[in-house]
């Protein structure tokens, strides 16, 4: 048996089992599925997975081998509702955990963070991912995907998804550091990330990260350190003042390879002797 196909076994089972307790991710668990027809909650979950963006009737088409007898698109509409999107996060972590055989980079794993926009069904509706780009055009709808990868393994180890008007990359950054439980590891993004919340996130875990920054000359948190060499490679310790108010709190001195912040404008947490903010 080749590789794939075990992945594949893999996915599959984890899907026949949740099948055994479908009511834990339904929305009415006493009645949702419980006529299975040709609609089972298993059934349902390996028909969103092999869907492949064409109209909904050729996709049930070509799943049912073109069966006369065919499921019609409202009956799966229906059964799709009763399933909470818990399901699918579900499904992801413990796909995930099945493969225990994480490869490191000298000891350290090696998880990178990027952003995505996603395309979804057409819905006016819908403000928090609805964009209009002239007044007279018909729009479209955005799903903003943040995710890790694991560099080593090559497989995705977390992803948090938000609607694309309500987006915030260094707030998921933050989230899935905090949820991140496995071996040492170091924290790899672009620019964008840059960001002392993330920095605190990362070092309050004990662990690494490498982030590129804006140049000294732009508008990055790079800009304000003004005692950085102008040129050449160079390796710095930097200490830096965080205040929200300077009326409020006495001046608090950071490295910014120790744990620490805390302010709501600069969305930092962490702070000695302040209650942690999570408010953001």
């Amino acid at each position: 048996m080749n590789y794939s196909t075990k992945v594949k076994q893999k996915l599959l089972s984890i899907i026949t089992k949740m099948d055994s307790y479908h009511w834990l991710f339904t929305k009415h668990p006493k009645t949702d599925f419980s006529r299975k027809k040709k609609w089972s909650f298993e059934e349902v979950m390996k028909f969103m997975l092999t869907m492949e963006g064409k109209a909904l009737r050729d996709e049930l088409l070509e799943y049912f081998e073109f069966d006369n007898t065919a499921p019609s698109n409202s009956s799966f509409n229906q059964r799709r509702a009763q399933i909470l999107p818990e399901a699918f996060e579900f499904l992801f972590q413990e796909f995930t955990k099945s493969f225990t055989d994480n490869a490191t980079y000298n000891g350290l794993r090696l998880i990178a963070c990027d952003g995505s926009d996603l395309c979804i069904a057409h819905n006016p509706q819908d403000e928090t991912t609805y964009f209009q780009t002239l007044p007279d055009s018909k729009g479209y709808n955005l799903l903003h995907l943040n995710a890790f990868y694991d560099l080593c393994s090559r497989k995705y180890t977390d992803a948090i998804i938000q609607p694309s008007r309500l987006a915030n990359e260094r707030r998921a950054m933050c989230e899935m550091i905090d949820r991140y439980n496995d071996t040492s590891a170091i924290f790899i993004a672009d620019r964008g990330y840059e960001n002392y919340n993330i920095f605190a996130h990362v070092e309050h875990k004990g662990m690494y990260y490498l982030i590129r920054v804006k140049d000294i000359t732009s508008n990055g948190i790079t800009s304000k350190l003004t005692m950085l060499p102008e040129s050449g490679d160079f390796d710095e310790w930097v200490n830096v003042t965080l205040t929200k108010k300077q009326t409020l709190f006495s001046r608090i001195e950071i490295c910014l390879r120790t744990n620490t912040f805390s302010f709501k404008e600069t969305r930092i947490y962490y702070a000695r002797n302040i209650v942690k903010n999570d408010s953001v």
